[in-house]
């Protein structure tokens, strides 16, 4: 019987031609290996039929191995894959296992005399065991797709700040939905658990990627899926990063007020490692000084090197996949440079000019190996913003023009936001009437050509009113 890769097959009512006579039943250790003599395949030859059969790569030639030697027992799932290849009922492989369970007991238990009664009450209750022991052995997939899963969230992480917010949308949607089917077929806890964490993450850049589109609403709908997700799993990372997220949306949207509860609430309960808590300082920081309270976002700015200080990392993908989850240090100079411009105090203005300038320098250092296009968008405007206020505005109409061209690329709402504010201050500044602010309004004009990202043309209707 033919069937397709990784379809289940069903029982049937032929003897094999191999059976072993008489009504005495193999146990399946040797049951597996007279067969697959028979057909003179080897261990290896048939783990691979198995995989390819099921489409399930956790059989292996070691797995043949233990059950030939019966030191494991097949449970059904590959007990009906074993029946097909063999072309046999996957009745005999039932018996076969249950004359191993047998065979275990009849070796290993001691003799003793049990009334009727209690006799039967024993073997019901071993037998009930053995079932739930089958059922939890029937995960149709093995570590290599759960460590496949998580390659691609840390790769997904990765490809984030260089690649247009739309495109990472489509890819963490399809991502989200296949970790998840898997975690509701999974028996195994630990699968579960790391398979849902990847749907957390996914709904967090899922969030990011909308706000990067300027939906506000949509991005605070993922960031809730991404936090009770990642309550389920115990994940404080994920928290972490997401109230961070929620802080940052908050602050964009002119919300200080929630930015700061927000940031709050991630401060009580720190990542397990990584630089969430240095990023979410860093936000507390901005939100602070957008309230004007200049002295406690100070403290905060202080605090943000302390974190860094303490930055633990553990390798494991599930705790930071990395790329857009990180806050590297160019992140944070530039928002610091951002803080220092929100307090209004000009003393402040050379720290911000600093900080802009070293973020702008390390961005473009490290461009052709981690580009990060939208970060560096914002780093240009802080510098440009310190500049001008300081009354030296040289350079500014040269990195407006950056950002114009990054943003035919990749377009980003808080970039246009954050130029559509430089524009004001330009204004603000000298009306726009000399030569110089004549040409940077100019250059800001220009993005109102760029048109914002559309769906591409093979992605379906969706049925949003469902």
């Amino acid at each position: 019987m033919l069937m397709r890769r990784g379809e289940l097959p069903y029982p049937r009512d032929r003897q094999s031609p191999g059976r072993a006579s008489g009504s005495e039943v193999e146990p399946i250790g040797r049951l597996v290996a007279r067969l697959r003599e028979e057909r003179g395949w080897s261990q290896v030859k048939l783990a691979s039929l198995l995989c390819d059969r099921s489409g399930n790569s956790a059989a292996t030639q070691d797995q043949i191995s233990r059950w030939e030697r019966r030191h494991r027992i097949p449970g059904p799932y590959w007990r009906s894959y074993l029946a097909d290849l063999f072309e046999v009922p996957v009745q005999m492989m039932t018996a076969a296992a249950a004359a191993s369970r047998q065979e275990r007991h009849m070796a290993k238990s001691p003799v003793r005399v049990l009334s009727p009664d209690v006799g039967d009450m024993v073997i019901l209750s071993a037998r009930e065991s053995a079932r739930l022991g089958e059922q939890m052995d029937t995960t149709p997939f093995g570590s290599f797709t759960v460590e496949e899963i998580t390659n691609e969230l840390r790769q997904l992480a990765t490809l984030y700040p260089s690649r247009s917010p739309l495109e990472s949308l489509l890819a963490a949607r399809a991502l989200r939905d296949r970790s998840f089917a898997l975690a509701q077929q999974s028996r195994r806890p630990s699968y579960a658990r790391d398979l849902y964490l990847v749907t957390a993450w996914s709904c967090a850049i899922l969030a990011n990627a909308s706000f990067d589109l300027g939906a506000v609403a949509p991005a605070f709908t993922q960031t809730r899926a991404a936090l009770h997700l990642g309550d389920l799993c115990d994940h404080n990372g994920v928290q972490v990063w997401v109230r961070g997220l929620q802080a940052l949306v908050a602050f964009w949207d002119d919300r200080p007020d929630e930015a700061i509860a927000y940031a709050e609430s991630a401060l009580e309960r720190p990542a397990e490692a990584g630089t969430a808590t240095v990023r979410i300082e860093a936000i507390y920081a901005r939100a602070l000084a957008l309230q004007g309270r200049d002295q406690e976002s100070g403290r905060a700015l202080a605090r943000v090197e302390r974190a860094r200080d303490r930055v633990t990392e553990t390798g494991n993908p599930l705790d930071g996949p990395g790329g857009m989850a990180d806050f590297p240090r160019a992140k944070e100079l530039y928002w610091r440079a951002n803080t220092y411009l929100l307090t209004g105090n000009p003393q402040r203005l050379p720290d911000a000019e600093a900080s802009a300038m070293e973020s702008v320098h390390l961005y473009t250092e490290t461009n052709a190996v981690s580009p990060r296009p939208g970060e560096l968008c914002h780093a240009r405007l802080d510098l440009a913003s310190a500049r001008w206020g300081s009354g030296h505005p040289e350079g500014a109409e040269q990195q407006v023009g950056a950002v114009v061209e990054t943003l035919q690329t990749r377009y980003v709402e808080s970039v246009v936001r954050r130029m559509n504010g430089f524009g004001k201050l330009v204004e603000s500044e000298c009306g726009g009437r000399s030569a110089l602010a004549g040409q940077v309004l100019a250059r800001i004009a220009d993005i109102g050509a760029i048109a914002p990202p559309s769906l591409p043309s093979d992605i379906a209707a969706l049925p949003l009113d469902e």
